[in-house]
């Protein structure tokens, strides 16, 4: 029970804005557990999500401003961490430079034009899919879930099961401590709560949209970057959220036409 405490310890810390593992020693073993976390971490947030928006639906608060709240929450709460990840990843994307500079890119602390370009970008689709969706009272407690949920068990599969572009850098570090039975455990795991899902959500097709995804965010980042990396997971989140968005409000579009 203590390790188990220590591990939910050390992933709320680094995922979330909460502080609650500095004092916990961070091993190799109890980093890669945290992975099997990160999933859950996306179902507290659509509950988060979901109880705010619900919240705010009572006050006087317009659509529009409610949206923006409910958009800035998620940030709010990981901090931008995976934000950071997909700026890093537009900039090296958008540098049209080898596989070698593109990994020094994506260490690079400073931040590009192409990333506050594509931040915005990402941020307006996420926002009209979310005001949309809203306006027209078509979300559920269960698409709030899935769509904070799925991008995590994608990434964190991609952190247990994908070669990292380089032997430094949270991707390599995550993978230190991945066993073989944990990638088993983490996929039976991962299985289990689709199956929820599929039996809960209404729009069930959205999980082989973003399976699509994912086949397609693999295939694009190992053309250029040559692997995993910490920013790729970030990215993964980021641009798998707003890509179910999207899908969730043209699925509405579509079912009312």
């Amino acid at each position: 029970m203590k390790e188990l405490i220590a591990i939910l310890r050390i992933s709320l810390q680094f995922f979330t804005i909460l502080p609650l593992a500095k004092t916990v020693q961070w091993t190799e073993k109890r980093t890669a557990r945290s992975l099997f976390v990160l999933p859950w971490i996306g179902i507290l947030l659509g509950l988060m999500f979901y109880s705010f928006l619900q919240l705010l639906h009572y006050s006087p608060i317009t659509a529009i401003v409610s949206s923006i709240l409910v958009l800035l929450l998620p940030l709010v709460l990981t901090g931008g961490l995976h934000v950071d990840g997909w700026m890093d990843v537009s900039d090296a994307y958008f540098s049209h430079q080898s596989k070698e500079k593109k990994l020094q890119i994506l260490s690079d602390p400073h931040v590009g034009s192409f990333a506050i370009l594509s931040l915005i970008v990402l941020l307006l689709l996420r926002f009209s899919a979310i005001y949309e969706l809203t306006s027209l009272s078509s979300l559920s407690v269960w698409a709030c879930i899935t769509v904070f949920t799925l991008p995590r068990i994608g990434a964190a599969f991609l952190v247990m099961r994908d070669k990292p572009a380089k032997d430094t850098g949270l991707a390599a570090y995550f993978q230190k401590g991945v066993t073989k039975w944990s990638i088993y455990a983490f996929i039976v795991m991962s299985l289990f709560l689709v199956a929820i899902f599929i039996v809960f959500i209404d729009n069930k097709f959205i999980i082989f949209f973003f399976a699509g995804f994912l086949w397609l965010w693999i295939r694009f980042y190992r053309s250029q970057f040559g692997g995993v990396t910490g920013d790729v997971i970030g990215a993964t989140i980021e641009g798998g959220e707003t890509f179910l968005w999207i899908i969730l409000w043209l699925s509405h579009v579509f079912a009312m036409a």
